[in-house]
């Protein structure tokens, strides 16, 4: 009953996972159409992932896992009107802490252009971040909403927000650019303030729907000057939680942004190759990692809060087996075929055969990893249904450091594709240290099971990917692809007969 009830859960949320990322999609195939690899798309990306970095660390599953367990503990123990008390003081807390931290940024970010002295990437991209950083507290806002309605069993309706962001970014791209300058950086500061707008959606559109169980919003300012009071136990327990849940979530998107911060030496067009060959990897991982680990912590919250250790040990190693026996496939069929989705999904306008080279190598580096990412959102949410923090932050730590060394060490040698091998290198170090060490937290973690069938998993998806590389080679020797239209036959034809 529990693994049918996880799997609802986990399908109506890649459902609407799989809704945003089309429409992200197509967002990245008209952003690369209009802008390509330029400096003024990599500066725009520099300002960007800074809101995404939040966004993915906070949004799909930091401030959840910081939240959920204490929120189904209280719920199970004293009932739904505390456990709704201790989510305002949540609410209240952050959003205080967050308004002062945002103001800070601003400031800092006025002084840098108005007394620094940087290339042009750079200042541009600190003038978008201007723009951008507001975004931050809806983003986290929104995870608190999220995290309630999902213990209450909604999945749906958190997942609107990012569909939405989309639906904007592209509308912008498509009915405002042509009305506005033709200039790309006036462009990139219309589209900054639209995903600013986008942000607060994402809030906006969980209220109607959170006041259908019961929840209303009660910002309560004077309680900032009670931390200690025996009222806000719930609160101090989540901040005890939260640091090491940003470092251990964080870390796949910490590598990255250190990916980012490699890629300015690498040079012009560097962090373009990483954000498209990252976009096309983050499809499979969202549309079934994400929703999978949304959905398995307040599964083994609830589990572990009434001493169902067992069935929380059984719960976590099912999630990790079905969500390898997806991505396993998608991983090898994006190693082998990079080159022809690239081609296909950007190769026009400003993108150009030397980027579809460039991001195809991004593509199928990032795509080594992409098990053990998906592999690591289980992992660590199984840790923090348990209430163990420390663990995984040390773990994740470890594979900063280690990417860091890697991307000093691979860097030279392969560029940009070097950044993104070191990132799959240090997630499936992480994702081993994980499952190595998890017996410490609620009972003997099925390892040798697990590998057995993660083995049987990855011969077949091997033998898949080499079957589908096969087939388009002597479809294309055939039959030579004599426009976009037949390209994208072969291509899709060959995905689904080899899936």
């Amino acid at each position: 009953m529990a693994k049918d009830k996880l799997l609802k859960s986990a399908f109506v949320m890649a459902a609407m996972i799989m809704l945003s990322r089309i429409l992200g999609l197509m967002r990245d195939i008209v952003s690369a159409k209009i802008f390509g690899l330029g400096w003024a798309w990599d500066a725009f990306l520099y300002a960007f992932m800074v809101p995404n970095f939040f966004r993915r660390i906070v949004g799909e599953g930091a401030l959840a896992s910081a939240f959920i367990p204490v929120y189904s503990d209280i719920r199970a123990k004293q009932g739904e009107e505390a456990a709704f008390k201790y989510s305002n003081l949540v609410y209240t807390f952050m959003g205080a802490a967050l308004f002062v931290f945002i103001l800070a940024v601003e400031v800092v970010l006025a002084l840098l252009l108005k007394f620094g002295v940087f290339p042009d990437v750079i200042r541009l991209a600190i003038s978008l971040l201007q723009v951008m950083f507001p975004h931050l507290w809806f983003l986290c806002a929104y995870a608190i909403g999220m995290g309630i309605l999902n213990s209450h069993g909604r999945f749906f309706v958190p997942m609107i927000g990012p569909v939405l962001m989309n639906m904007i970014w592209i509308a912008t791209m498509l009915w405002i650019f042509p009305w506005a300058s033709e200039n790309q950086t006036a462009r990139l500061h219309i589209l900054a303030w639209a995903l600013t707008f986008a942000g607060f959606l994402h809030w906006a559109v969980e209220w109607p729907f959170l006041k259908t169980i019961g929840f209303q919003f009660q910002f309560k300012w004077r309680q900032l000057w009670f931390w200690n009071s025996p009222e806000h136990e719930g609160l101090r327990r989540s901040w005890k939680l939260l640091t090491p849940v940003l470092l251990s979530f964080g870390a796949v998107q910490v590598n990255m942004l250190i990916d980012t911060a490699f890629a300015y030496w690498v040079g012009p067009g560097a962090n373009s190759s990483l954000w498209y060959g990252n976009r096309v990897m983050q499809l499979p991982l969202s549309m079934f990692g994400v929703a999978m680990g949304s959905a398995l912590l307040p599964m083994l919250s609830n589990q572990i809060a009434n001493n169902q250790k067992e069935e929380a040990r059984q719960t976590l190693a099912f999630s990790l087996t079905v969500t390898f026996m997806i991505v396993l496939p998608a991983s090898a069929g994006l190693i082998v075929l990079a080159p022809d989705i690239m081609r296909l999904l950007f190769e026009r306008g400003e993108f150009d055969a030397a980027a579809t080279a460039r991001t195809a190598s991004v593509l199928a580096a990032y795509a080594w990893g992409l098990f053990a990412y998906s592999g690591q959102k289980m992992m660590i949410t199984g840790y923090y249904a348990a209430h163990d923090s420390k663990t995984p932050m040390r773990i994740s730590l470890f594979s900063l450091l280690l990417n860091v060394v890697l991307n000093f060490l691979l860097m030279p040698f392969l560029r940009e594709t070097g950044l993104a091998l070191s990132t799959s290198i240090s997630a499936i170090v992480q994702l081993l240290l994980l499952m190595f060490f998890y017996p410490r937290c609620v009972a003997s973690f099925p390892f040798r099971e697990t590998v057995k069938s993660f083995l049987k998993t990855l011969i077949a998806s091997v033998i898949m990917a080499l079957a589908a590389r096969f087939l388009l080679n002597a479809w294309s020797g055939a039959a030579p692809a004599s426009s976009a239209t037949m390209y994208a036959i072969q291509v899709l034809g060959t995905i689904a007969a080899a899936g």
